[in-house]
């Protein structure tokens, strides 16, 4: 049983060994050790959950053994597993997607293991500074891995990255400074039972505390205005990274974003109106800007931004079915957003280009990458007995008014840009010199598969993984089949008399470029409005 409490620690530790013995010893082998550290870890969660699943509050692991209020800790729990699985199961897909023998590999691999150690120690600490730390080496290493293929662009985008989430990094110290000279301590758990006290949560300090700690976890989470970084990065980085960052790595300014508002949530802020605001001008400010493109990496990118929304639309309702569906479509969104990022990948990889317009006749040259990235758009968009509609559904559940049918409008957004990408199934088949490696089949082929098995088993996965019964949600209907070819007929309406007449329009809208100085602009601005209507007006 002791034993067992040091898994966490463990978790975090193998990948980053390993990922520093991949680099030292030079050898084509050697990267299989990658494969043996991730099995080594998986099998560690699998143990660590099997154990402590209907008892998570045992599981708090101090170092040194120190008293909880000044030890640093790490504590898991429904949520935090979550994410443990997800990231270890995301981690083997991207593994193997980009897998290959040779010397340079070993670099690429040392910085992708250390940072699947460094991600599974954001999502278990269970302290505020050490979750500072984490959210800082996730932004060196997200920046060395977008600037990996060493072009002019990469490295541009790479700085771009890097110095806007620094200083919305810089912010989440502030905060954290604020929060200490408050409460006299750092430890998630502890500060949470302390907000309930009027006395301590309620004055400026505490306020704008929260401020600066929501701001800079709206620039990790990619959120609208600061959302200008994430475009730049995914239309320079290798495809796996694409995958990696969208799927995955921007979850984590998700997750934290989960673990401060319910920390916060006792002091009784009006934080669900921030997230909701947020959340749906996120959402439709996405999908605008995914409907004008024309680069498939780009389409995805903005769409992600457009995900990201939703999911923090959900995580408005902060104890109802609606948070559920935003975890959820956390989840949900990683499965499907890896796999249309892969397939893109190798489509751009084998036609030479990544322009939607030069791609035609991809099902008949791909059939089985084209089956697998259509699971994918029906994910992505939807579709009854597809994971995303689950989680959507959940989300909608607690919407009503003008904010249920302006996500409607998001959705239907969505299902645009996806009639205007299937373009690329069409027309005769091409003779290509290229054809799709079975290391980048295989690992899409398993998340198409786990996107079917959200939106059919959905109901035991969320009760093993979340511990909420959402036996309520049907997958299917005759109601929810006709809602979902009424969007796809609006959207092919909206493609063919509005995108392809209207292109000027739409050229403008794809063409607006944000500068640095423009981004920080607008990440003043952000921050301004958040001091005054959560410090100042209250």
């Amino acid at each position: 049983m002791i034993k067992l409490i040091y898994i966490p620690v463990f978790l975090v530790f193998i990948p980053i060994v390993f990922s520093m013995i991949i680099f030292m010893i030079r050898s084509r082998f050697v990267t299989l050790l990658a494969f043996v550290a991730q099995l080594a870890i998986t099998i560690l969660a699998i143990m660590y959950f099997s154990e402590f699943r209907f008892n998570y509050m045992d599981t708090m692991f101090t170092f040194g053994g120190w008293n909880p209020e000044v030890g640093i800790g790490f504590l898991n729990d429904e949520i935090s597993m979550a994410f443990v699985f997800l990231t270890v199961f995301i981690w083997w897909m991207v593994l193997i997607y980009t897998f290959f023998f040779n010397q340079q590999h070993r670099n690429f691999l040392f910085f992708i293991m250390f940072l699947e150690g460094v991600f599974l120690g954001l999502i278990q600490t269970n302290d505020l500074f050490n979750l500072f730390v984490f959210i800082e080496l996730i932004t060196v290493l997200v920046t060395i891995l977008v600037a990996y293929e060493k072009a002019g662009n990469s490295i541009r985008a790479a700085l771009y990255y890097l110095l806007i989430n620094s200083t919305g990094t810089l912010l989440f110290l502030l905060g954290i400074i604020l929060i200490y000279y408050t409460f006299g301590n750092i430890n998630i758990s502890i500060i949470k039972g302390m907000m309930s006290d009027p006395a301590l949560s309620d004055n400026i300090t505490v306020r704008l505390a929260f401020v600066f700690i929501f701001t800079s976890i709206s620039v990790k989470s990619a959120l609208f205005p600061v959302f200008t970084w994430l475009p730049r990065a995914h239309a320079v980085a290798k495809s796996g990274i694409s995958a990696l960052l969208s799927g995955l790595v921007v979850k984590g300014g998700l997750y934290v974003m989960i673990r401060v508002t319910l920390m916060f949530s006792p002091a009784g802020y009006d934080i669900s109106s921030i997230l909701l605001i947020v959340g749906l001008s996120t959402a439709l400010v996405g999908v605008i800007f995914a409907m004008s493109q024309q680069d498939i990496k780009q389409i995805l990118a903005y769409h992600t931004i457009s995900q990201i929304g939703i999911i923090v639309v959900g995580l408005s309702f902060i104890y109802g079915k609606g948070f559920t569906g935003g975890t959820l479509h956390i989840v949900n969104h990683a499965l499907f957003k890896i796999l249309l990022f892969m397939s893109a990948g190798v489509i751009a990889r084998i036609y030479g280009t990544k322009k939607v317009k030069n791609i035609r006749g991809v099902f008949k040259t791909m059939p089985l990458v084209s089956i697998l990235m259509i699971v994918g758009m029906l994910s992505i968009t939807g579709a009854p007995l597809f994971n995303g509609f689950i989680s959507k559904s959940l989300i909608k559940y607690d919407l009503e008014g003008v904010s249920y049918w302006l996500l409607q409008l998001v959705n239907i957004g969505t299902a645009t840009s996806f009639v205007k990408l299937s373009q690329i199934f069409f027309g005769p088949k091409v003779e290509l010199t290229k054809k799709p490696y079975i290391k980048e089949v295989l690992p899409m082929t398993v998340l198409a598969l786990a996107c079917i098995a959200f939106g059919v088993l959905y109901k035991p996965l969320v009760e093993l993984f979340l511990n909420v019964d959402i036996s309520t949600v049907k997958n299917i209907s005759l109601a929810y089949v006709i809602e979902y070819i009424i969007f796809l007929g609006i959207g092919y309406l909206i493609y063919t008399f509005f995108i392809k007449k209207f292109h000027h329009i739409v050229d403008r809208i794809r063409n607006v470029l944000i500068s640095f100085e423009t981004a920080n602009i607008l990440f003043l601005t952000y921050l301004c409005i958040l001091i005054v209507f959560v410090v100042l007006l209250p």
